[in-house]
């Protein structure tokens, strides 16, 4: 749930006072873009006037014209005309890298460095041998037609049978290790559950990496068929015994719809465990997500307002209007007043929320498939986490799954951690590739321990919170 910080970002550092200019951006930056079936190497040399080159080595393409490069304070913005693109990020590491998204019909993070810097960054998590488990790379069919999961199973060792559990990204095209901004929360997380005695199965989603199928058009619910196949395929395995599903942000909305609905192989499903999952409706979130980014960059309540209204008029629009091209107008005719961003920023605004993903997002209630689950279900929420807020989620989760009469569930929000639990001071997205924790080892901890009482056949005592963080009450 990452894409609707963007415009935030770009108006706090404008806020903020900094300062950057054309100048400063001239000369070669290069940088790596998630281009779905591969990872595509990116050169980009900005001249003194407003324009550039990009140059593709590994589709050997050199000189795509880039217009429309503006510098606004510590914002860069520029278009790529002949794929129909655009960039937007903000200026870090004294002014050699620059944050953003590549917006081609979806957002897609991407990162710029300067010709010559380095990307200070530290990951003592990541991984490293000797391993004791051996990984698999395998491929699978999603539910749907013509898409195939590429994927890597972990398997500890052993003779099993072992419990078995499916990670389920967040948005965006994700590869299987969830990849953000140098880290790889979900190779540490199967890192740390193999060493536990968990088989884990991990997989690019479609049309990211070396999976089939198309990412640009598919929505919430394709991602669904695809984790289907996952727990289809993973139920073939003798040494896998019970399963579970690990959904982090978008992918705590994927996990209940495959465990509550019989078509997608609800009864192979044994235990969930939803990371900043959505309780609300989508669009709530977005509203509630705009909000609290921007308090976290310190952006003053006056400009605050002002996004949040925007906000509605897209949203208002984006739900009542099916023709995307129809819809774009209008929303560029009500937001004729709103000149805090830049023109072009705002049309790839208007291009994200006429997809077919984020008018699904903005519709779809996840309270249905909360209350209908009976499995267990262990729901974390980082006390500090913007993009998805405990104080809107977590109840919300509480009280479906109260109202479906679950018999085994536990909430937790814990203290001092983000969106991608990492340990933050305070939870803005622009602290994420500044801090070297991958993930909080406690949260590593909690998991594992839940997975450990739940792999068992046996019902355990149904309990809300936990030492590890606050207790979210029992709704009266």
């Amino acid at each position: 749930m990452r894409r609707a910080a963007l415009l935030l970002l770009l108006s706090a550092a404008s806020a903020l006072g900094q300062d950057f200019s054309l100048g400063k951006l001239q000369g070669l930056w290069t940088g790596t873009l998630n281009a779905g079936v591969e990872n595509l190497h990116v050169a980009i040399r900005f001249d003194r006037n407003g324009t550039g080159k990009l140059d593709s080595p590994d589709q050997h393409i050199a000189g795509i014209p880039i217009t429309g490069v503006k510098v606004e304070m510590y914002r860069v913005t520029f278009r790529v005309e002949s794929v129909h693109a655009a960039f937007a990020g903000i200026v870090m590491d004294d002014g050699n890298r620059l944050d953003g998204d590549w917006i081609e019909g979806m957002s897609i993070p991407f990162t710029l460095l300067r010709d010559g810097a380095t990307q200070k960054v530290k990951r003592p998590q990541t991984p490293r041998p000797p391993f004791p488990y051996t990984e698999q790379n395998i491929k699978y069919p999603s539910f749907a037609r013509n898409v195939y999961l590429d994927a890597t199973l972990t398997v500890p060792d052993g003779t099993g049978p072992f419990p078995g559990v499916i990670l389920i990204t967040g948005s965006g095209p994700q590869d299987r290790d969830e990849s953000n901004l140098g880290h790889k929360p979900f190779w540490v997380i199967a890192d740390y559950l193999a060493r536990r005695g968990v088989v884990v199965l991990r997989s690019d989603d479609r049309g990211t990496g070396r999976s089939t199928g198309r990412f640009n058009g598919s929505t919430t619910r394709d991602f669904a068929d695809d984790v289907a196949g996952a727990v289809r395929f993973l139920r073939t395995r003798e040494f896998v015994g019970r399963i579970g599903l690990i959904g982090h942000s978008e992918g705590g909305l994927v996990a209940p719809m495959v465990a509550s609905d019989p078509a997608l192989g609800a009864k192979d499903v044994d235990f969930l465990v939803l990371m900043a999952a959505p309780g609300v409706p989508g669009d709530q979130i977005v509203l509630e997500q705009q909000m609290m980014v921007s308090r976290s960059m310190g952006l003053p309540e006056t400009l605050i307002e002002k996004n949040r209204e925007r906000e509605q008029k897209i949203l208002s629009i984006a739900r009542s209007e099916n023709d995307a091209v129809l819809a774009k107008s209008k929303m560029r005719a009500a937001l004729g007043d709103f000149t805090s961003s830049p023109l072009d920023l705002l049309d790839s605004r208007f291009d994200e929320a006429t997809t077919p993903w984020f008018r699904f997002l903005i519709n779809y209630d996840p309270g249905p498939a909360l209350r209908t689950l009976k499995q267990p279900v262990l729901a974390l929420n980082g006390a500090l986490d913007v993009q998805v807020p405990p104080a809107q989620n977590l109840p919300a989760i509480t009280w479906e799954l109260e109202a479906g009469a679950n018999t085994d569930y536990e909430v937790v929000k814990l203290a001092g951690l983000n969106h991608f639990f990492q340990t933050a001071t305070m939870g803005a997205p622009s602290e994420y590739g500044e801090i070297e924790e991958t993930i909080s080892p406690t949260v590593l901890n909690l998991i594992g321990e839940w997975i450990a009482r739940h792999s068992k056949k046996e019902k355990t005592k149904t309990v809300l919170g936990s030492a590890a963080g606050d207790t979210v009450p029992r709704p009266e």
